[in-house]
């Protein structure tokens, strides 16, 4: 009795396993197809969404102009209707390089390649044509590209260029001068009148005790307010005088974390009170007193340097070592008090001129006074 039962016990305990092991078999065959069918649909997802981009790109990448104009390390692309106008502002503006730039400005020019195209902008009655400079690449939006008119002049062009050159100029320039510089631009071409005004206006206008003693020609003041160099002392106590300070909380205000602080701010504010204004402002930290000229000041500044040092001048600044001072000096090739003089002097002489009102404007004023004067009578007259 014991062996059959043996047998019997053996047998079960046998097709027990290999039901066991069909059953897993098949699990596991299940879960190998079901893991394949969903590497499949993730791989046409994939080449879905892969098509879509390229369509994306095909749609936002145009091919180049046909005509090449190629002059010293200034390189652009455009088409046949813009070609002469292009040909003459490239030559401008190559010739603006040569003048202020030398070998290291041209071969940093040379690597990119501009383009001027038409294309169209929107406007408040719909799109409208327009011509396109973009620099280095044929996409609609670039960081770099300036809007023209649809039938641009050849200064038109040659300004736009220049705008696309200077930026070029400064793009893997050193963080330190960067910073210091702080327009994203190389001031190659020559300052325009309405340039020339803002400045002035801007030293003439700005409340600042540095400022004050740089135009009575204190040109260590006018290099601290620069932010060439740094005098002894506090930003405070360089920059501004007791006067200064409300002028100076307009532009800056204490921390949140400061409440006496910040009370004392609205008290000036508001109140003109001098002792807040005076608690308001020497609560100020060291590195929140902003500088009492503009980047625009320093741009201007930059672009003396450049007139100073004539060919190479902006190889020389770019590759320079040292201080800010010492790089402008190698720069101009003459010391920087004599570059800061002359654009002293230059500032000085921007003076605007007095809001001139044409003749004309005046007598169409005088015209439209006389009509409206004698409508006035005439329908006095007639209710009388």
């Amino acid at each position: 009795m014991s062996k059959p039962r043996s047998h019997f016990s053996t047998a079960f305990v046998a097709a027990t396993f290999c039901v066991a092991a069909t059953a897993g078999a098949q699990g596991r065959a299940e879960v190998s197809d079901s893991l394949l069918r969903r590497i499949h649909d993730l791989d046409s997802v994939m080449i879905a969404r892969s098509r879509a981009v390229d369509s994306i790109r095909h749609s936002l990448v145009r091919s180049l102009p046909p005509v090449d104009v190629h002059r010293g390390g200034l390189w652009v692309r455009t088409d046949s209707a813009l070609a002469p106008r292009v040909r003459l502002a490239v030559d401008s503006v190559t010739a603006l390089v040569e003048r202020r730039g030398g070998t290291v400005l041209a071969s940093r020019i040379a690597s990119h390649v501009l383009v001027a195209i038409r294309d169209s902008v929107r406007s408040p009655f719909g799109m409208r044509p327009a011509v396109m400079l973009l620099a280095d690449t044929t996409r609609r939006w670039t960081v770099g590209r300036v809007q023209m008119p649809a039938n641009p002049s050849t200064q038109q062009l040659a300004a736009g260029l220049t705008v696309l050159v200077e930026q070029l100029a400064m793009q893997g320039t050193d963080s330190s001068l960067a910073a210091w510089v702080m327009v994203g631009r190389a001031p190659l071409s020559a300052p325009t009148a309405s340039e020339n005004a803002e400045h002035y206006i801007e030293l003439a206008t700005t409340e600042s005790a540095a400022i004050r003693r740089c135009r009575a020609h204190d040109f260590a003041s006018c290099a601290d307010a620069l932010g060439i160099d740094s005098l002894p002392g506090s930003r405070l106590e360089r920059w501004y005088a007791p006067q200064d300070y409300r002028s100076l909380l307009e532009t800056v205000a204490p921390g949140r974390e400061d409440s006496a602080a910040v009370v004392a701010w609205m008290r000036c504010r508001d109140d003109r009170d001098e002792i807040a204004c005076r608690a308001a402002a020497t609560a100020l930290p060291n590195d929140r007193i902003p500088l009492p000229l503009s980047a625009s000041a320093r741009y201007a500044l930059v672009r003396e340097v450049l007139d100073a040092g004539g060919p190479g001048a902006y190889d020389r600044l770019l590759t320079a070592t040292g201080t800010t001072r010492a790089r402008l000096a190698a720069a101009s090739g003459e010391p920087l008090d004599s570059t800061v003089a002359r654009w002293l002097a230059r500032v000085e002489r921007s003076r605007p001129d007095r809001m001139h009102v044409p003749t004309a404007l005046i007598v169409a004023s005088l015209g439209w006074t006389a009509a409206f004067l004698s409508l006035a009578l005439i329908r006095r007259t007639s209710w009388a």
